[in-house]
């Protein structure tokens, strides 16, 4: 690939979705991965210019982990130059910022690996992903019973209108309008 154009594409996140933007081309798209926002960068900043998207080079900055990100390139340079025998002083730092992308912050543990430069496999040995009932506001529930017959004389849509549908969360302040429910994590 041949590098005709070169951007930085500055991606900050806004619930489940990364948005890109793209200053120096006057772009902006948004994404649900770390792997697909390199390529939508590409393809926005192609169709702007009237480019080829194999000509263009994207480079992603995450300003908001920009220091987390920094921590964990200075430990590892560190032990590359010491070629320390111990193991461990890279790997705490890699774990804690695994496990603060993953379970603080809530990136996926494929974005987190991108982000890291580590493997998927590798992020969930060092951030598993938290037990089904820690994510839970409720407590698990166990087998449901059998519905049962409607007291008599009692009318179970009068009380909340809706019988047994899904009660609609307010938007969450950080979500934009073009997201969708399930993007509230």
């Amino acid at each position: 690939m041949s590098a005709g154009y070169q951007a930085q594409a500055r991606l900050h996140r806004i619930g489940r979705w990364w948005a890109v933007d793209i200053p120096q081309a006057a772009v902006h798209t948004q994404c649900r991965t770390l792997d697909e926002a390199e390529t939508m960068a590409r393809d926005a900043v192609a169709r702007a210019h009237g480019l080829r998207p194999d000509t263009i080079t994207v480079e992603l900055v995450v300003p908001e982990f920009a220091m987390l990100l920094h921590d964990v390139q200075r430990g590892v340079r560190r032990r590359r130059a010491h070629r320390a025998t111990d193991g461990g002083a890279d790997h705490h730092v890699l774990a804690d910022a695994a496990r603060t992308l993953v379970q603080d912050w809530h990136v996926s543990q494929s974005d987190a690996g991108r982000l890291l430069g580590l493997s998927h496999d590798e992020i969930s040995r060092l951030a598993p992903p938290r037990a089904p009932d820690a994510s839970r506001p409720w407590p698990a529930l166990g087998p449901l019973a059998p519905p049962s017959a409607p007291a008599s004389g009692v009318d179970r849509t009068s009380v909340s209108g809706t019988t047994g549908l899904p009660r609609h969360r307010p938007p969450s302040p950080t979500r934009p309008s073009w997201a969708i429910a399930e993007d509230d994590g």
